[in-house]
């Protein structure tokens, strides 16, 4: 199966509000689409966030170096890819990511099976993890705590809420209100708001008695060990991992923590998800992958250890991403089921996508 083409589009869709999450203010949520086009016909999909990397020229340069490439020798492309420019392999990886989900979207479909039934299949439900209280600084928190009571009266078992992380008075009011509304099914997401371990014990210990589910990226990716010893002291559960790559520093992080998030976007594809998720298994930790829930549901179904999919809700205006897919994925009664179409889950509307993109690239034998 030849590849005769690369799409490439980077699409910024406004929120209706500024999104800040701890220290990051975010005013449109960035895309960036790839459609891997084989002489046979068939195609393969991925999307992915840039977060403030070149991505659209690092996947414009990558669809160069695979174009006229069997997309059926998916590792070999792979390989000339990764070790091509390995001091760069940081500013790469979401590139390489976004590739090699484009050709396992191109095998599955080739084998005519969903992603999860070729990774073996153990089931066709996940539970879904829903993300609640976006735009804190213009809600209270008595509007939060009622959007948590109605997702779970629509059946949702967990639901997480993002702190402050810079006000920890409020982050303790916010925290036991929503908790008692849901006790100890609610997770909270301090977005790598603390860069000492001083700091972050002094409202974590706090937090600590109320129950929570999880506590998700006290520190930033690099600072592990700071996570580690946290989590030494604390009997909550911490969650941590979405930007992490490379099965050493998986295996670093995962050794330490309860929960490792995983993001096939960020870590290697589906190749490094798969990693990923066997690294925490050997270490006897569960999974919760971040957000694209089309995708991820995938891996929700496919290995034990994953315990279920993230949702952000569309009504919530967050995160936009149903406005460039033709379908995903609906979640009834706090569960996702998995299509039983051939792929990887990501359906994407290319016309919308077209329509949306800031630019775009076509990679071709006639460039």
């Amino acid at each position: 199966m030849q590849i005769s083409r690369v799409l490439i589009a980077e699409c910024p869709i406004p929120l209706p509000h500024v999104l800040r999450l701890g220290p990051v203010e975010i005013t449109t949520r960035d895309y960036l689409a790839i459609r891997v086009e084989t002489l046979s016909g068939i195609f393969g999909e991925a999307i992915g966030y840039p977060r403030g990397t070149p991505l659209f020229e690092v996947v414009s340069a990558m669809g160069r170096r695979i174009l006229g490439g069997d997309a059926s020798m998916r590792r070999e492309l792979m390989n000339k890819l990764e070790y091509s420019n390995i001091p760069a392999r940081a500013a790469l990886t979401r590139g390489l990511s976004l590739i090699d989900i484009a050709l396992w979207d191109i095998g599955a479909k080739s084998a005519g099976q969903p992603l999860y039934q070729i990774l073996g299949g153990c089931r066709k439900r996940a539970e879904a993890t829903v993300v609640a209280g976006y735009y804190m600084d213009q809600r209270s928190i008595p509007d939060v705590v009622d959007e948590v009571g109605v997702l779970a009266d629509a059946g949702y078992r967990r639901v997480k809420v993002m702190l402050k992380g810079d006000d920890p008075v409020f982050d303790r009011e916010y925290v036991s209100a929503v908790s008692a509304r849901l006790p100890g099914r609610i997770g909270a997401d301090a977005h790598w708001s603390w860069a000492t371990l001083t700091e972050a014990k002094r409202l974590c210990r706090e937090l600590d008695e109320l129950g929570l589910n999880f506590l998700e990226d006290p520190f930033a990716a690099s600072d592990w060990r700071l996570t580690h010893e946290l989590q030494r002291q604390l009997e909550t559960p911490i969650a941590a991992g979405e930007d992490v790559f490379g099965t050493r520093s998986i295996s670093e992080l995962a050794a330490g923590i309860d929960i490792l998030r995983v993001d096939a976007t960020t870590c290697g594809g589906v190749t490094g998800a798969i990693e990923a998720i066997n690294i925490a298994a050997a270490a006897g930790k569960t999974v919760l992958p971040h957000v694209f829930a089309p995708l991820h549901l995938q891996f929700a179904c496919a290995f034990p250890n994953v315990e279920g999919v993230e949702v952000i809700p569309e009504a919530s205006g967050a995160d936009p991403i149903g406005r460039l897919l033709r379908r995903q994925p609906a979640a009834e009664g706090g569960e996702m089921l998995a299509s039983d179409e051939p792929g990887v889950g990501i359906c994407l509307d290319w016309d919308a996508v077209e329509r949306l993109a800031r630019r775009t690239a076509v990679v071709s034998a006639t460039d």
